[in-house]
C-alpha cells in the first residue's frame, strides 16, 4: 500500500521550457495581448508562427475582438510591405479575415490612415496570394457607406481599375465586385470614370464557349454587371457606345449554353445602354433583336424581365418596332406574358406590349 501511495505522489523533474518559436496559448485575458506581442516579434520564426495562429484564431469573433483591442490591426498593416513573403501572406490573410468581422472592420476604418496606404502598396506585391488577400480585404470594406467613403478617400477605385486590367484572370472578379460597390459613391464613380473604367470593363467582355472556364464566366458576369451599373450614369454611356459594348454584349448573349448569371448580367448591361438612341440603333446593327426576343422564352424569371425591359427600350426606334411587330411570335409571346400569374412579369409585359404596338 505504502509503495503504491508513494508512486502516486512522487516528485517529477521540472518540465522543459517550450522553444521560443512555439506559440503557446495564454490563459484568460492574457491570451490575445500575448499573441499580438508575438505577432510583433522581431524574430521572424516567432512572427510567422504567431501569424499562422492568429489566422486560425480570427475565425473566432471573440479572438478578433480581443486582438483588435490589443492593437493588432496597425501591426498587420505594416507587415503588408514586409520583405518576407510568408509574413506578407499571413498578415494580409489576417487583415482579410479581420475585415469580414464587424469589430475588425471597425478597427480597420479607425486606423485607415495606416491600413489603406499599406493595402494599396499590396496591389504591387509579386505574390498572387498576397494581392488576393489585399483585394478581398478591401472588397469587405466596401459593404457599408463608411467603408466606401474610406476607400474613395484613398482613391481605391482608380487602383482597382488598374488591377482589373493587368492582374491575373482569377483575381479580376474581386476587383470588379469592389468597383461595383465603389461607383455607388459619386466621387468613387468620378474616380473610376477618369481611370477609364468603362473601357476596362468592355475589354473583359470576351467569352470563348469552347474553352470557357468557371473563372472566365465569372469575369464576364462581373464585368457586365458592373458595366451595367455604371452606365446608369449618363457620363458612362458614351464611352460604352464608342467602345463597342453593345457589339460585345450581343455576341455573348448569342452563345447558347450560357449560365443564368451571365445572361442576367449581360441583359442588365444591355438594358442600361439601350436607353440611349445610339444604343437602340447599335442593337439593330449587330443583329441583337432576334436574340433578345429569344430570351422571352428563357427559364430564368430575371432574364425574361430584363428582356422585356430591353424590348421596351428598343421599340422606341421605329425600325426596331417594325421588326418586333413583323416577327411571327414576338407580340404573341409578350401578350401571353402580360396575362401571366406573376404580377411583376405581367406588369412589365403589358408596358412592353404597349411600347411595341405604339403608333405615332
Amino acid at each position: 500500500m505504502s509503495g503504491t501511495f508513494l508512486s502516486r505522489v512522487e516528485n517529477k523533474e521540472r518540465p522543459v521550457e517550450s522553444a521560443p518559436t512555439k506559440i503557446v496559448e495564454a490563459f484568460g485575458l492574457g491570451k490575445c495581448p500575448k499573441l499580438v506581442s508575438q505577432v510583433a516579434s522581431p524574430d521572424i520564426d516567432v512572427r510567422v508562427n504567431a501569424l499562422a495562429v492568429l489566422c486560425d484564431e480570427f475565425r473566432n469573433p471573440y479572438s478578433v475582438d480581443g486582438c483588435v483591442r490589443a492593437g493588432v490591426v496597425p501591426i498587420l498593416a505594416q507587415m503588408i510591405v514586409d520583405p518576407d513573403y510568408v509574413t506578407r501572406a499571413r498578415a494580409s490573410e489576417a487583415l482579410h479575415l479581420a475585415a469580414i468581422d464587424s469589430n475588425g472592420f471597425a478597427a480597420i476604418l479607425e486606423r485607415q490612415d495606416i491600413v489603406f496606404p499599406r493595402l494599396l502598396a499590396g496591389f504591387d506585391d509579386p505574390s498572387e496570394e498576397v494581392r488576393g488577400f489585399v483585394y478581398n480585404c478591401l472588397l469587405s470594406t466596401t459593404r457599408t457607406s463608411d467603408g466606401v467613403e474610406a476607400n474613395v478617400a484613398y482613391e481605391v477605385p482608380r487602383a482597382f481599375v488598374d488591377a482589373v486590367r493587368r492582374d491575373v484572370r482569377a483575381l479580376k472578379p474581386i476587383g470588379l465586385r469592389a468597383l461595383h460597390n465603389l461607383v455607388s459613391n459619386e466621387t468613387g464613380l468620378t474616380q473610376a470614370l477618369r481611370a477609364n473604367a468603362v473601357a476596362a470593363f468592355i475589354d473583359l467582355l470576351t467569352l470563348d464557349p469552347l474553352r470557357a472556364t468557371p473563372v472566365d464566366n465569372e469575369v464576364v458576369t462581373e464585368a457586365a454587371r458592373t458595366l451595367g451599373y455604371i452606365c446608369y450614369d449618363g457620363r458612362a454611356k458614351l464611352p460604352a457606345l464608342e467602345g463597342g459594348a453593345v457589339e460585345k454584349l450581343v455576341a455573348i448573349i448569342k452563345i447558347k449554353e450560357l449560365s443564368a448569371s451571365v445572361k442576367i448580367a449581360v441583359t442588365v448591361a444591355l438594358m442600361a445602354i439601350t436607353i440611349t438612341n445610339d444604343g437602340k440603333i447599335q442593337a439593330n446593327a449587330f443583329q441583337g433583336l432576334d436574340i433578345v426576343m429569344r430570351l422571352l422564352y428563357d427559364d430564368s424569371r430575371a432574364v425574361v424581365l430584363n428582356a422585356l425591359k430591353i424590348i421596351s427600350n428598343l421599340a422606341v426606334y421605329p425600325k426596331n418596332r417594325e421588326e418586333f411587330i413583323n416577327d411571327s411570335t414576338c407580340v404573341v409571346k409578350i401578350r401571353k406574358l402580360s396575362r401571366s400569374e406573376d404580377k411583376l412579369v405581367a406588369k412589365h409585359a403589358s408596358a412592353t406590349l404597349e411600347a411595341v404596338l405604339w403608333n405615332p
